[in-house]
């Protein structure tokens, strides 16, 4: 039949000082039944936003005119009072204390009811990874003093989980990788991690030739809800073997920092790191450095999802002034990146996504007295698509890469969804990376190619492939990339 538009709306008690347009109620516009059906709801979920977490659509009167093929509405809402939050009890707890669940949940007696907040409360507790489900639920009526019960029912996971993997390169051959874990060690989250991997296998020549594989080592403490609810703490010591086309590091470093959440998107981050290298590179063979450095970070996040954003922006600042013990020598890192989303059409089937990241080393005198593993690299699949890892870099007289003080990279894909499933992406990378200071822009590399996507629950399943446009006299002629998530 006939599509029929929205004819007089009219909103009653608590709802009258509304606006229907913004609820996409506007006179003339289709009166599609989930349109309306949404709409009230979300008026109500307004109110509910002004304290008042008794609100109720009490009437929804809807009368069509077969005449005109118009739709006729009637919406009335009742907010009742403003309350706070009362007594915010727990339920299916075992292992994990019930006091630190309430406590992480950031729920308080006394604070206005706010629906955001306990969404919110509920995503924060899923994120700890020891419960399986979470669900808040708020009291049906409001206690004899005015506010408004919170219950909060959890079901807890396997605490205890270890995994094991495989990996192939076309480059370096074959790896293996082993991890354990607990996610609940002390009953209040605390999360443990041991992993190891061995990768390199391809150039294994002899059995007893191992010194030539790369080992990676580590075991990372995290305990959420340190101090302050919105805080967290981690402590971590890794130690691995890394052989590059440009230098070879032996590395063992050990770092404490904390965490704390500013705001909903914003958090900032300190922490003290001391890190052990012994380096094979450009400039000499047996290179050591022990370096204590103070790490200082700022993050936004605005997306509204992290594998798959189609708004918001992304973005990232750390300061780290660094000290080498054994060189006598003070240098200070600073590096920057910001990730900007935009979605066109209906259910953003088009979009656009751009990332700018720079970064700079000031003082430590002559570039040899950096570590290698602390000098700037590019190329690769988080940097420039098509040229492999680190190739984009300052070369000596001997042709040996020897890593800057600078870096600058931009990323621009457009993320076309073909179907409800499938995605194309075709992108383009830029990145330079300089001997001074500051990027000079001497030496800019280009890689550009085309992605496929497969949408599943969890994310999309990345491949994507991608030639250099300026390509090294015997560098890299294009590349492969595999991964689960977009590329940033």
């Amino acid at each position: 039949g006939p599509t029929f538009t929205l004819g007089d709306v009219r909103l009653g008690r608590d709802a009258a000082g509304l606006d229907p347009a913004e609820f996409g109620l506007a006179q003339g516009e289709k009166a599609g039944s989930l349109t309306i059906l949404k709409a009230a709801e979300q008026m109500a979920d307004r109110l509910k936003q002004e304290g008042r977490p008794l609100t109720e659509v009490t009437r929804r009167d809807v009368v069509a005119d077969h005449e005109t093929q118009t739709v006729d509405l009637a919406i009335d809402v009742e907010a009742g009072p403003v309350a706070p939050l009362g007594t915010v009890t727990v339920k299916g707890a075992r292992s994990v204390d019930p006091g630190f669940i309430a406590y992480y949940s950031r729920l308080r007696p006394g604070q206005t009811y706010s629906p955001e907040q306990l969404r919110k409360a509920g995503e924060r507790l899923r994120t700890l990874g020891v419960f399986s489900s979470v669900t808040v639920n708020e009291a049906d009526g409001l206690a004899t003093d005015g506010s408004l019960p919170i219950g909060i029912v959890v079901s807890e996971g396997k605490h205890r989980y270890f995994g094991i993997g495989a990996s192939y390169s076309s480059v370096d051959g074959g790896g293996i990788e082993g991890y354990w874990g607990h996610r609940n060690l002390f009953g209040e989250a605390e999360s443990l991690r041991i992993e190891g991997a061995v990768r390199g296998l391809g150039e294994l020549k002899d059995v007893s030739d191992v010194s030539s594989l790369d080992y990676t080592a580590g075991i990372t403490f995290i305990k959420p809800g340190a101090f302050l609810p919105s805080g967290t703490l981690e402590a971590s010591i890794k130690g691995s073997t890394l052989e590059t086309d440009y230098y070879d590091a032996a590395t063992v470093t050990g770092k404490v920092s904390y965490a704390y959440e500013v705001t909903d998107v914003d958090s900032v981050s300190a922490g003290l790191s001391l890190a052990y290298d012994s380096i094979d590179d450009a400039f000499a063979d047996g290179n050591e450095y022990l370096t204590f450095g103070i790490p200082i970070g700022y993050i936004r996040d605005t997306r509204d999802n992290r594998l798959n954003a189609t708004e918001g922006h992304y973005g990232t600042v750390t300061l780290t002034p660094s000290y080498d013990v054994l060189g006598q020598t003070f240098f200070t890192s600073l590096e920057g990146s910001i990730s900007a989303y935009l979605g066109f059409g209906e259910d953003d089937r088009f979009v656009l996504a751009g990332r700018v990241s720079a970064g700079s080393l000031v003082g430590g005198g002559d570039l040899s007295a950096i570590p290698a593993t602390r000098r700037f690299f590019s190329g690769g699949g988080g940097s420039v698509r098509g040229y492999s890892f680190q190739e984009i870099t300052p070369y000596n007289a001997e042709g040996e890469g020897t890593g800057g003080p600078s870096y600058m990279t931009a990323n621009l894909e457009a993320r076309i969804n073909v179907t409800d499933t499938i995605g194309i992406v075709p992108f383009l990378d830029i990145g330079t990376v300089s001997d001074n200071t500051v990027p000079d822009f001497n030496d800019i590399k280009m890689g550009a190619g085309i992605g496929l996507r497969y949408m599943t629950p969890f994310g999309p399943l990345r491949l994507d492939v991608a030639v250099p446009l300026d390509p090294y006299e015997g560098g890299s002629r294009y590349a492969i990339y595999a991964g689960i998530g977009q590329s940033f």
